[in-house]
């Protein structure tokens, strides 16, 4: 085996290891002073304080609720069997309760790393939950509600009550927050809080007994007017393991000996349309690990940037299309395929698998995929296809991160 391959391969393993949690979890104290929720009914305004709630109260705020609904393409579906909930719209309640400062400061912490660590978070309160007995929540993704948003954040509040754990699953891990017990693991009270990214599965499990009311916030990216007086804490920074090993296969003079592209497709799922996205702003948004990849190759003055990669069409031509933006097929009826309209009209760059087998490689550029292709971020685009007559077809694609390196004589390995 070639030290080429060990380097390759020692990067993927390290690469394997990286695990930057999608969600975190934690309680904090509740001020009973800010713990009062005013919301309304048909004929009046109610309020409860949530610090000491009577059942009767927790009654008449379950009555007041409207029946839960989940999003499904872009709409509101009623369907119990799938979820059973009250919610009360933002514009429907107020409360004193923030999750400023200590909350949030939690999330920055844990889920933000690198350059986000630099921005402020906002957090927009979305819903209010009520679970009654038997009320759940299947396994669901949330639907982002702008490019900025990044997760949410759902803040359990200290009502008495068994079940209605939240069930968070990524990339084949899963993790279990009983906030039931959280709430209650103190004398005084205390919220229970749970945040995570938008591409996150979560569910609640069932309710057994009481009421779980939660408040739930929509967090977003805000840059920062001012960097912080001092850098927050960030444990075990993903690239003090990454980067070595990524110089050292850098330095290696069997890899990609002529130059080429590195390939990393993406481990989180963002909120795009190729119609009216653009890559750039969309890579300001780049979390976890896909965050920690951009900033290992900034590190090593490497040119990194978000590519949309097209699968060709074309017998003829055995690599992929890679582009700068999403490709621009409105308005012209294409005749010869998708793979020669990008490459004749967009400029696209064929890229092909140097460590795959030996195809035509004429006018191409060897790619070598440091992250394994996935389906995190697919996206298809209709176009008008030209044959005897015009038809509506699509073709599809998913973005990735891409930076080109030189030779290894031209390579910065230090």
């Amino acid at each position: 085996m070639s030290s080429t391959t060990n380097s390759l391969d020692a990067f993927k393993s390290v690469f394997g290891e990286i695990s930057e949690p999608p969600y975190c979890s934690g309680t904090a104290t509740l001020d009973a002073s800010t713990a009062t929720l005013f919301y309304n009914t048909e004929n009046k305004t109610e309020l409860l304080n949530f610090a000491h709630a009577s059942e009767d109260q927790l009654t008449s705020l379950a009555a007041a609720c409207q029946q839960a609904t989940f999003g499904v393409d872009q709409k509101d579906v009623l369907d119990e069997s799938y979820r059973k909930a009250g919610k009360l719209d933002a514009t429907q309640f107020a409360t004193q309760f923030s999750p400023f400062p200590g909350i949030i400061d939690t999330v920055r912490e844990s889920l933000l790393h690198g350059e986000h660590s630099e921005k402020s978070i906002k957090a927009e309160i979305y819903k209010l939950n009520v679970y009654g007995l038997g009320s759940f929540f299947k396994s669901h993704v949330d639907t982002p509600r702008s490019d900025t948003m990044f997760g949410s954040l759902v803040v359990v509040l200290p009502i008495t009550h068994e079940g209605g754990s939240l069930i968070c699953r990524h990339r084949g891990e899963e993790c279990e927050f009983d906030t039931a017990k959280a709430v209650m693991s103190e004398n005084s009270p205390q919220v229970a809080f749970v945040a995570f990214f938008s591409d996150v599965e979560h569910e609640v499990s069932k309710v057994i007994s009481g009421y779980r009311v939660t408040l739930t916030y929509n967090l977003y990216f805000v840059d920062r007017s001012a960097a912080p007086k001092a850098p927050l804490a960030v444990p075990s920074d993903p690239v003090n393991k990454l980067k070595p090993a990524l110089l050292k296969l850098l330095a290696s003079p069997t890899f990609l000996p002529n130059g080429g592209l590195l390939g990393f497709y993406l481990s989180h799922k963002y909120p795009f349309n190729p119609a009216t996205t653009s890559l750039a702003s969309l890579e300001k948004h780049l979390k976890g690990n896909d965050a920690s990849i951009r900033r290992i190759c900034k590190a090593l003055s490497l040119d990194v940037s978000l590519k949309a990669i097209y699968p060709s069409d074309n017998e003829e031509c055995d690599g992929s299309c890679l582009l700068d933006s999403f490709a621009d097929l409105g308005g012209f009826q294409i005749e010869n395929g998708v793979t020669e309209y990008l490459r004749s009209e967009e400029a696209a760059t064929i890229v092909y698998d140097s460590l795959g087998e030996d195809l035509n490689k004429e006018d191409a550029v060897p790619i070598v995929w440091l992250k394994p292709q996935g389906v995190t971020n697919s996206f298809r685009q209709p176009y008008v296809r030209y044959g005897n007559e015009a038809t509506l077809d699509y073709t599809y694609g998913e973005v990735c991160l891409v930076t080109e390196i030189g030779p290894p004589e031209d390579r910065i390995v230090a």
